[in-house]
């Protein structure tokens, strides 16, 4: 699957704060966010997504996650995801099995969540009826 846009976080960077660490791919009927590889999610992280989804234009279409060699996930970044309901289905997508463990608590989201290590079940699960 090839993006046919991509979206990049606009909110303006903290001082010594990497821009960059995610990006918001629009692909044919997906929302698709991509991390970057072995990087700390935190609290700030997951409000520029969200803000990023939210000034999308393509906000209401159902979400892949690439969470592929994250480093972490903080607590206060769990927490400000477990606040956040997608008004569509979110895949989570992974490759092993320490990417499901450190993406477990999105089980407990608001929305319909399930983790995938395969793109193509998960691009059908999202777009299911």
């Amino acid at each position: 699957m090839n993006s046919h846009a991509t979206l990049r976080c606009s909110a303006p960077s903290s001082p010594g704060y990497d821009a960059g660490r995610f990006t918001l791919s629009v692909l044919p009927s997906v929302l698709r966010l991509t991390w970057r590889h072995q990087i700390v999610i935190d609290h700030v992280d997951v409000a520029r997504v969200g803000r990023a989804i939210t000034a999308s234009a393509h906000r209401r279409l159902p979400l892949l996650v690439q969470v592929s060699a994250l480093r972490e996930v903080t607590c206060e970044a769990r927490q400000a995801v477990l606040g956040y309901s997608h008004p569509a289905r979110i895949a989570l997508l992974g490759s092993d099995d320490v990417d499901l463990v450190l993406t477990a608590f999105m089980v407990r989201a608001p929305s319909e969540t399930r983790f995938f290590t395969d793109q193509d079940d998960a691009v059908r699960w999202l777009l299911q009826p």
